[in-house]
């Protein structure tokens, strides 16, 4: 069985979808004749904002964890100012018009290149190479953000001669809310320099969307199409079994996620009104279940919407919200570059077989997988009318008992089993590469 080494910031007990991509990748490697080895950062030094314990009953028996110390200043940060006021999920709890903010972001971007959490590396990187010998393991991947977890693959590529695979999940300088970050011309040029290399020095590497790739292929000349491949994020069936839809009293819409203010939702929330002011005898009801901003919460009060909503919960109680909804609600950030925005979520929402209303680019790769999949339709921020239409015919669903007709051909496409077989066809498709040119 062909070994790999996997150097993931990011895992349980920390929360979030960039956790479940890998957690659930590695659960199925082995199947395809891959064993992988786990690089984390132990959770009682690590600084990430969101725990999940419950994720780590998905870590899959085949898969060897191991974990390092580190050094992490926004633990020191949190302390001072508390944990609430640490930026998380794209910045959607901090100001960063504020003049404070500005300084302490300024700080995090000129100090610390390419993110705060650069001070794991020196101890990733002293085990990885332990880990590489002791094992006799030539191929590593590094996923991330945090980005700088991708300059352990960068200086193991350089000192090892290994092969490495990079997984760009988001962005790097190109990433939403990178200009509020307050870089110098030094730290920025900084920040495209080690970007540059990484793309130019891997040997494959993996990202979510198609636009993406295109992104990523425009960095520099050598990052040829050929060398990025396409592993979207994608869902779990064992995630959902067992989970029985429970028949709602009235119609329910959910989303499940953030909502920041460069979200702009306000076209669904008045679609939901307009839809309710012209059927006064309709009951919609909003399940809200994540993080949303104060002005999000302040228009669904204005506009006297029904809804409900509840703090981050645990995985399985996030799939029970979605699996018992009428109506799924996407929402993709209206930012720069961002068609090729696949949120981990758009997956599971898939995975119910519910109906799905999306707010976002009508020409995204995410409106591309509703389509074919035959689940949903995307909105631009100015068909009001429309999102209000599509609410009332998912209302008129509701009411007959019917259900969308989805294909369950091309949802089976984003199973978590079939994206491990695509990941394990990379690393054995490095390996025969190397065996050819011996």
């Amino acid at each position: 069985m062909q070994k790999v080494l996997i150097i993931i910031y990011y895992w349980p007990p920390s929360g979030g979808a960039g956790v479940q991509r890998w957690v659930k990748l590695t659960k199925y490697l082995s199947r395809f004749g891959i064993k992988p080895y786990v690089l984390t950062v132990d959770e009682k030094v690590a600084s990430y904002m969101d725990r999940d314990e419950t994720l780590n009953k998905d870590v899959a028996p085949e898969v060897t964890v191991i974990k390092t110390q580190s050094f992490e200043p926004i633990n020191m940060y949190a302390k001072m100012v508390g944990k609430e006021k640490v930026p998380t999920a794209g910045f959607t709890n901090v100001d960063s018009t504020k003049f404070r903010q500005k300084i302490i972001n300024a700080i995090r971007s000129n100090l610390f290149i390419p993110d705060p959490r650069v001070g794991w590396n020196s101890y990733a990187y002293k085990e990885a190479v332990k880990i590489i010998q002791q094992e006799n393991i030539d191929t590593v991947i590094t996923s991330t953000p945090p980005h700088s977890s991708q300059l352990i693959g960068l200086k193991l590529k350089k000192k090892l001669g290994i092969k490495w695979i990079v997984d760009m999940r988001d962005p790097w300088t190109d990433i939403y809310y990178y200009h509020i970050l307050g870089h110098s011309f030094l730290s920025h040029a900084r920040n495209k320099s080690l970007e540059k290399q990484v793309f130019v020095h891997a040997d494959r590497i993996t990202t979510v969307s198609s636009d993406l790739k295109r992104l990523f292929c425009e960095k520099d000349r050598r990052v040829a199409p050929r060398k990025i491949h396409l592993i979207p994020n994608g869902y779990d069936t064992d995630d959902f079994k067992g989970l029985e839809a429970t028949p709602n009293e009235h119609f329910t819409i959910t989303y499940t996620g953030t909502i920041a203010d460069t979200y702009r939702p306000s076209v669904f929330f008045r679609g939901v009104k307009q839809m309710q002011d012209a059927n006064p005898e309709a009951v919609v009801k909003l399940n809200l279940v994540g993080r949303f901003s104060d002005a999000v919460r302040q228009e669904v009060g204005e506009l006297g919407l029904d809804a409900t909503f509840v703090p981050p919960v645990p995985h399985r109680e996030a799939n029970i919200y979605q699996v018992n909804a009428n109506l799924l609600l996407l929402i993709i950030p209206d930012i720069v570059n961002i068609k090729g925005h696949l949120s981990g979520k758009i997956f599971e929402y898939l995975a119910t077989g519910n109906r799905i209303i999306s707010i976002g680019p009508a020409d995204g790769d995410a409106a591309a997988i509703l389509e074919e999949c035959n689940i949903g339709k995307t909105f631009e921020r100015n068909q009001q009318d429309e999102v209000a239409a599509y609410i009332q015919m998912a209302y008129e669903e509701f009411q007959a008992g019917t259900k969308v007709a989805v294909d369950p051909e091309e949802v089976q496409r984003y199973s978590r089993e079939k994206q491990a077989e695509k990941v394990s066809e990379i690393i054995k498709g490095l390996k025969e590469e190397e065996e050819t040119h011996l």
